[in-house]
């Protein structure tokens, strides 16, 4: 069903005209260019309790990643962090009445090498959209940029100075 309804936005688009190549530039006007960002590295952590649901997850990931022909490196398995609470079974209980509390969590990462603002922000919304429950994500960007104009205006100078 899926397939036929992409066939027929296919061939819709196709005959209104409005087929555009795909590129890294998005056109806010025809003389304004906006250039995408670009992201050198985008490391993704992700924790749970249950280490069979995070190695469930982390298949996905690579399934993702190796479908959508995104760059990745492994996925790292980190020490579990464990926390531990002896406590007393009520307020009013004595010292010999405890309780002991623990939980562990298991953090696993992956990082996604050289992919421009649009993939990233894409593949971003897709993978935490089907994030299972009890699994928590951070993701660190990092990003490639220009130098600011400051910056260039200095090497510009101690460029024309080294070379004369």
């Amino acid at each position: 069903m899926l397939s036929s309804s992409l066939k027929s936005l296919a061939i819709t688009s196709i005959r209104n005209g409005s087929l555009r190549p795909l590129t890294t530039a998005t056109t806010t006007n025809q003389n304004d260019k906006e250039l995408d960002k670009l992201f050198s590295n985008i490391k993704i952590e992700y924790r749970g309790h249950d280490p069979a649901v995070l190695q469930s997850y982390s298949t996905f990931l690579l399934n993702a990643c190796h479908h959508l022909d995104i760059e990745n490196t492994p996925v790292q398995r980190h020490p579990y962090v464990r926390w531990i609470a002896c406590l007393n079974r009520s307020k009013f209980a004595r010292k010999k009445y405890k309780i002991h509390y623990e939980t562990r969590t298991h953090i696993r990462d992956i990082s996604i090498k050289n992919v421009t603002g649009s993939t990233a922000s894409t593949f971003l919304e897709y993978i935490q959209r089907n994030i299972p429950e009890g699994v928590a994500m951070r993701v660190d960007y990092t990003e490639i940029c220009d130098f600011p104009k400051s910056v260039k205006e200095v090497m510009e100078k101690t460029t024309t100075v080294n070379n004369s």
